[in-house]
């Protein structure tokens, strides 16, 4: 039991000094009031806009629905850009939006779990993200912010947020977009969330609807998580030059370990909770030396940070590693 404690306190400590000394991660939620969903119609006039409510949708709108049919909904949400602690630099940030619900159906009347477009090639149409600039007040005029050529697109496409019908998380790395956005001196670091087309003609609805910051539980409103480094290598913080690091991190749900060994050795490669808990041994046996990898899977594993050790006969290594999900 003394042993089992010593070995839990050893490892927080050793947790807590790679924090200081390499990476911290830091998260904001978005801004309420700016958070939402505006819904046009198809002749392009400006038919409702919302920031009050838990949902925001992207996609458009059929006969069975309330707007004028074929009317086109494009989302918006905006994070304030904390300040980044002195020493330290943006490493990596990824977005983090909650899908909740998803609906295609096609002019034959065909029910999907999502959006179904029906022009040529419609299945190659994504949902995607642009970067810009729509301020501190939602409003009609924002709606083609996010188009290419419009003053106030920074990024037309940063990528795609979604593929599927299911609910649960869905994560976009935007580091390059914040990063622009700390060198512009910019308070907010705002998106628009919409499909490459606006209707499909076909008088039925193909939407998805993601929560927002008004949501009244934390868990699934958006987030920015932020992984921030103080420049200094895995390499020079770990002993005895075993190059021990993980890629790709933050990672959902599989990473891979690589490390180097110096000479023909005993190894043991755990991961642990941040209880101090050993959740997972990934390598026990003799290896060669030279370089190797191990990858752990971590389907089954909540979101969070886990730390892997790796042990041999005469050296120890920590580094640690940031699920997403």
């Amino acid at each position: 039991m003394r042993t089992a404690f010593i070995a839990i306190i050893w490892l927080s400590v050793q947790y807590y000094a790679l924090l200081s000394a390499d990476s911290i991660i830091d998260s904001v939620y978005a801004v309420p009031q700016l958070d939402g969903n505006m819904c046009f119609t198809p002749e392009g006039n400006f038919y409702s806009l919302n920031t009050t409510t838990y949902s925001m949708y992207v996609g458009d709108i059929g006969v069975e629905a309330f707007p004028p049919p074929n009317s086109c909904i494009r989302s918006f949400v905006s994070f304030e850009l904390p300040v980044i602690p002195n020493r330290y630099e943006i490493d990596s940030v990824y977005i983090r939006l909650y899908q909740f619900q998803s609906f295609g159906v096609s002019n034959d009347t065909l029910y999907y779990d999502f959006p179904y477009w029906d022009v040529p090639g419609g299945d190659t149409i994504q949902c995607i993200m642009s970067h810009i600039d729509y301020g501190f007040q939602l409003d009609p005029d924002d709606w083609p912010k996010g188009d290419l050529g419009n003053e106030f697109t920074f990024n037309h496409n940063i990528g795609m947020i979604t593929d599927s019908g299911l609910d649960g998380y869905r994560f976009l790395n935007i580091t390059p977009s914040v990063l622009l956005d700390y060198q512009n001196n910019r308070l907010l670091s705002q998106y628009r969330i919409s499909f490459e087309i606006d209707s499909d003609y076909d008088d039925r609805s193909d939407f998805l609807g993601f929560v927002t910051g008004n949501s009244a539980v934390d868990y699934d409103k958006p987030k920015l998580f932020f992984y921030l480094s103080d420049g200094v290598g895995a390499d020079e913080i770990l002993p005895g030059n075993i190059h021990l690091r993980n890629h790709p991190n933050p990672f959902n749900p599989v990473t891979t370990i690589n490390y180097n060994l110096r000479q023909n050795t005993n190894v043991l490669l755990q991961v642990y909770n941040l209880k101090g808990q050993i959740i997972k041994t990934l390598v026990n046996q003799t290896q060669a030396a030279g370089q190797h990898s191990v990858s752990w899977n971590a389907v089954n594993r909540s979101s969070g940070v886990y730390i892997y050790r790796l042990q041999t006969g005469t050296q120890t290594a920590t580094g640690k590693c940031l699920l997403l999900k």
